[in-house]
């Protein structure tokens, strides 16, 4: 019995030893196959770290993957001092005043050291503001070549928009005498409210000594945060607008010239500038280059470029117009829109008085104000306005209202309805309004302003779309005085 226990004891302890040994060089196999693994990612890394390697050749990926990510904060330029035009800025036709506030300002800065030296501070940034098309790119591209020195063009393609920022800035204080060039500044600012911070660090850090220039562009210049452009930072302010009477006829001979048109012998070149009223400098080329498509480089006719100008901006109002029309298209906006949302809004009627009109709608369901009729409502109130920019190319000094009432009904939904999410970080109803703080009041403001915008930019495009519809009842509302609802559905419809 023993020697059957002791020899049982004897192989338990066998197979215990085999067991153990078969794992621990079962380990030691998978250990060394990691160490290989890691010495062959090493391997690999280093030789994506090597600067003989392409990434994009040797390991080819989709461009979504590596395509922004990859992408510099910035882009430098050096200008070349080639010029085909005399003198600076002698690419651009017309605005004589904007061009000379800035050859004051490109002399500033091309003798930036010598003021500085005798302690007189040069602006630090410029920002070239008006509605698209006029030139604001071509304002900058000459100013680029008027200054000989690098330019940094901030990239907006980058993710890290903040961090571009920052490293753009760097680039040019190593550079020294340089330029930095922003783009559609609005844009870059409402991708991340943080830009507006970096913005403001970087400018304070353009010390005198560093000698850079910021150069920027927008087309709303309402959208530029106030502490952007106070004095020592972005400070000068300079508007490129429309062109005038004068400068729309220069720009289509200009036009003419660098296609080799001729006029014809009956052209009137006043009554043609007139026509051109509300078309933008880069309207004006499109006219030109819709004639030629349509009927070529030779015979061009007076009745050719009418009709030009009318596929360009459809309806022009000229000057010789009763400015009561204005009025008419800003209630026409107002009926048009309202028309659009039928579930919400009956149109009742408009009125046109003197240099004033008067819109009139009637809710479908009274009392009943769901979150898509406060958005209707918003929609409405803004239309007046837009579709008076859009179709006369002016302002108007009765918008007032129209805009506060647009603007409290955003608040009221926030901060009334509970329509945001941020309503819940918002402290209890006490009285008829909730408590604020001011981080929980900037934080309102944020989401009001881009509920604003996102319903002026999909109002304007509707009126776009449909501006030759409204200009149709404006007018008959220009010529009865008065529209009652079926007269408004029978134009429209």
């Amino acid at each position: 019995m023993a020697f059957l226990y002791y020899t049982f004891r004897l192989y338990l302890r066998l197979y215990f030893y085999k067991t153990i040994q078969k794992f621990l060089r079962k380990r030691l196999k998978n250990r060394k196959g990691d160490n290989k693994m890691k010495d062959k990612m090493k391997e690999i890394e280093a030789e994506m770290m090597s600067d003989d390697i392409d990434l994009e050749e040797d390991y080819p990926m989709h461009d979504e993957l590596i395509g922004k990510a990859n992408v510099p904060s910035s882009e430098i330029i050096y200008p070349s001092p080639e010029n085909k035009y005399e003198g600076p800025l002698g690419g651009i036709i017309g605005h004589e005043a904007q061009k000379k506030e800035l050859l004051s300002v490109i002399d500033w800065f091309n003798h930036s050291k010598e003021l500085m030296a005798k302690g007189v501070s040069v602006p630090k940034g410029i920002i070239l503001y008006g509605e698209p098309g006029n030139g604001k790119s071509l304002f900058m591209k000459e100013i680029i070549k008027s200054c000989s020195c690098p330019v940094f063009v901030f990239q907006g393609t980058t993710l890290n928009v903040v961090k571009g920022i920052y490293e753009t800035f760097q680039k040019a204080r190593e550079a020294g005498h340089s330029i930095i060039v922003f783009d559609e500044l609005d844009l870059l600012i409402d991708r991340d409210y943080r830009v507006v911070r970096a913005l403001q660090e970087n400018l304070d850090g353009v010390e005198s000594n560093n000698d850079v220039l910021v150069l920027a562009a927008t087309n709303f210049i309402d959208c530029i945060p106030d502490p952007l452009l106070r004095p020592g930072r972005l400070e000068k302010l300079i508007e490129i607008p429309s062109p005038d009477e004068d400068e729309r006829l220069a720009l289509l001979k200009y036009y003419f010239r660098e296609l080799h048109l001729e006029f014809p012998p009956d052209f009137d070149g006043e009554e043609v500038a007139a026509s051109l009223l509300g078309l933008s400098c880069a309207g004006i080329k499109a006219v030109v280059n819709d004639l030629v498509l349509r009927n070529g480089f030779e015979n061009i006719t007076c009745e050719m470029i009418d009709e030009s100008i009318g596929r360009i901006n459809d309806k022009v109002i000229t000057r010789e117009e009763d400015p009561r029309i204005e009025a008419c298209i800003h209630e026409a906006g107002h009926a048009y829109v309202a028309h659009a949302f039928p579930e919400h809004f009956a149109v009742n009627h408009l009125n046109i008085s003197g240099a004033s009109g008067s819109f009139t709608a009637e809710e479908v369901t009274e009392g009943y104000w769901p979150y898509s009729k406060i958005i209707a409502d918003i929609k409405i109130s803004m239309a007046g306005i837009l579709a008076q920019k859009i179709i006369c190319g002016t302002g108007s000094e009765g918008c007032e209202l129209d805009l506060q009432k647009a603007r409290k009904d955003a608040y009221k939904m926030f901060n009334l309805d509970g329509y945001s999410s941020c309503w819940e970080t918002l402290p209890e109803v006490s009285g008829p309004v909730r408590e604020e703080t001011p981080i929980k009041r900037r934080r309102m403001e944020r989401k009001i302003e881009a509920l604003l915008r996102k319903c002026e930019k999909q109002t304007s495009r509707y009126i776009k779309k449909h501006k030759t519809q409204i200009y149709a009842l404006g007018h008959l509302l220009y010529e009865k005085k008065r529209l009652k609802s079926t007269e408004i559905l029978a134009c429209i419809e």
